[in-house]
Formats: C-alpha cells, structure tokens, sequence
C-alpha cells in the first residue's frame, strides 16, 4: 500500500483544529456529559487539536505528511523545519500518550489530574509562538477568534 499524505491545506486544518479547541471549552466549562465520559472527550479534541496545528505548520513551509496520528513523530517533523518545536516536545509525548487510552481502552478513564495535565499540554502548544503566529494569521484572514487559553471551570 502506498503512502497517503494529508491533503488538506493549512489553512483547513488549522480551522478544524480552532473548532476542536473550542469543543475543549466548552466541554471544560459545561457538564454536557457524566464526568468520566467529559474528560474523554475533552482529551480526544485536545490530541486531535494538536496533530492537525503540527500537520499544518509542517505543510504551511513546504513540506509533506503522511496521515499519521502520532504526535510525537509530527513534532519531531516540526523540529526539522525549526529546532525549536523542542520545546514542546514533553507536552506532545504526554498527548500521545493519552490516544490508545481513550481510542482503545475502557479500562483506563481519564481521571481530573490527566485533564489538568492535558490542558496545561494543550495551552502550551497552542501558545507556543510559531502555532500560535500561525493560528493568529488564520484567524485574521478568516475572521475568527482563537481561544488562547482553555481552563477548567470553577467547579470542576
């Protein structure tokens, strides 16, 4: 089988990663859901939120990826572009830790301290400057507002 590579544009999946962000608030800040199935879900947007901004920073400089989900290989694609997606190397390996749990698993909820770790994760990277120059520039041009910082509402 050959390799298949994303075909959506930058601007697409910074746009679908801005609506998987905005699904993170507000589930954080709305009980829709029994706690134990919130923090799933919560966890789900936030790794999907963050491989389509790497997917897209590494495809808005020129270069290909394949469809992969594993943050960790998208982040060290990223570092290749600018050695300074190092810096947020711990928060993708604590993300890319999070997907087999809730994909795969039944067993392993996802507890409030993971969710604390996961947002604290996804704020990093979404802040980090090259992301969040990118998400800016997407967000003026389509006129949209990013959320900049995701917290847990005051009664979780």
């Amino acid at each position: 089988m050959d390799n298949e590579f994303v075909t959506e544009s930058a601007e697409e999946l910074t746009g679908m990663a801005e609506r998987d962000i905005v699904n993170v608030e507000l589930l954080l800040n709305k009980k829709f859901y029994p706690e134990d199935y919130m923090y799933n879900i919560i966890c789900f947007h936030a790794t999907q939120a963050v491989e389509k901004l790497l997917k897209s920073y590494i495809i808005s400089n020129g270069k290909t990826i394949e469809k992969i989900h594993n943050l960790d290989i998208l982040q060290k694609a990223a570092m290749e572009i600018d050695n300074s997606f190092s810096k947020i190397m711990d928060n993708c390996l604590l993300l890319n830790e999070y997907g087999p749990k809730i994909k795969y698993s039944t067993g392993n909820q996802i507890t409030k301290h993971n969710i604390d770790e996961i947002i604290k994760s996804l704020n990093a990277i979404c802040n980090f400057p090259p992301i969040k120059a990118m998400r800016d520039s997407f967000g003026k041009k389509h006129q949209y507002e990013i959320v900049t910082e995701m917290t847990a509402g005051s009664d979780n």
